[in-house]
């Protein structure tokens, strides 16, 4: 039992252990998912952004300033794009959306395959050009190809805002299902320690021995059926034995061959747990029974039953019988009243008992 208990509360212990590491992972998972999504919107804009300069960096109605201005941010805007890509597609480092850099992993499934198609597209420039020709050639491509990158974008935006979703979703089923298992767990433990409890209390009034009621579970019981005797007027008896020559069994052949007869006696008045008698052990070779529903005429029956059950007891190499002497509860009677009565009249049996075993060893 107590093992058991150990285990449950380790395991309590370690799974809860296990969801705050797991929930501490997704957690880690969910703020970086959280700065790939900003981030990849981010790419959004820097295309339409690119697209915007490129095409100011060539106006004619522009100045030479202007378009030098315009050209600068084409070849800024480029370079944050690229690079980025670069970190979605490989992993790696980029500028964070406060101008501090940031550790991106390499995206996987759909959002790669997206991330390489766009990549696909600027394989011939690998920079912004800087001169006019080349601006204006970079600038068509990104007219003509302006939809198809902004129509990737927003897939790989979605693609990572999904996978954030699935990370939040697994990790709220991970902490329902340890949520389940650690209540589970919990009135396990509960009820471990119930039965440990019941188990102390069921052993506190047990004799070790034999496993009937020891002298305070029996009288206990006693108690408990008098008040109902008193409460309900019913007839109620107390049957109480005392082995014959158990002292002989003792000296002769040893304590392990009286426990053994005491085991045995303990085996016989078990069966009388059917007639919905309680049976108990008050300490060495007496024993006890109650009786309900029994009164003085049928207890007198019930007490030569009883002799007869527990007739030819083996007890070493010799064979042990039992004096019963009975009392019928009357009003207001105490526990201690009862068995004093039963008690005188196991002794008056069993002192008759002994002459009549005297006077038989003489006749020999």
């Amino acid at each position: 039992m107590k093992n058991r208990l150990v285990l449950a509360i380790g395991a309590f212990v370690l799974l809860n252990l296990g969801t705050l590491a797991f929930s501490y992972v997704i957690a880690r998972q969910v703020e970086r998912d959280a700065v790939a999504i900003n981030l990849a919107g981010r790419q959004r804009m820097l295309s339409q952004r690119i697209t915007k300069a490129a095409l100011l960096a060539t106006s004619p109605t522009r100045s030479e300033s202007q378009r030098s201005e315009s050209a600068a941010e084409v070849n800024q805007a480029y370079l944050t794009f690229r690079r980025t890509l670069s970190a979605f597609a490989e992993g790696g480092e980029t500028e964070g959306g406060n101008g501090q850099p940031v550790q991106l992993e390499a995206v996987q499934g759909k959002a790669a395959l997206l991330v390489r198609n766009v990549h696909g597209l600027f394989v011939y420039w690998q920079k912004a050009p800087s001169d006019y020709a080349g601006l204006e050639k970079f600038s068509q491509f990104m007219v003509e190809r302006n939809g198809e990158i902004l129509d990737a974008m927003n897939r790989f935006t979605s693609e990572l805002e999904q996978e954030s979703v699935f990370s939040v979703t697994r990790l709220r089923i991970a902490q329902t299902l340890a949520f389940l298992l650690s209540l589970g767990n919990f009135f396990f433990i509960l009820k471990i320690m119930h039965r440990g409890r019941l188990d102390a209390e069921r052993a506190s009034v047990t004799d070790a021995l034999t496993g009937l009621l020891n002298r305070g579970g029996f009288y206990r019981e006693l108690d408990v059926a008098l008040e109902r005797c008193t409460t309900v007027n019913n007839a109620l008896g107390v049957m109480l034995l005392d082995l014959n020559g158990f002292k002989v069994v003792n000296d002769n052949y040893g304590h392990s061959a009286g426990d053994d007869a005491l085991r045995e006696v303990a085996r016989r008045l078990t069966s009388l747990h059917t007639r919905g008698w309680i049976c108990g052990r008050l300490g060495g070779d007496e024993f006890a029974v109650i009786c309900p529903g029994l009164d003085a005429d049928s207890l007198a029956a019930a007490a030569k039953y009883l002799s007869g059950i527990l007739s030819g007891v083996p007890g070493g190499g010799m064979i042990i019988s039992a004096s019963v002497g009975w009392a019928s509860v009357k009003a207001q009677q105490t526990a201690d009243e009862v068995i004093a009565v039963a008690d005188a009249m196991m002794y008056s049996i069993k002192d008759e008992h002994n002459v009549i075993g005297s006077h038989r060893s003489k006749q020999r």
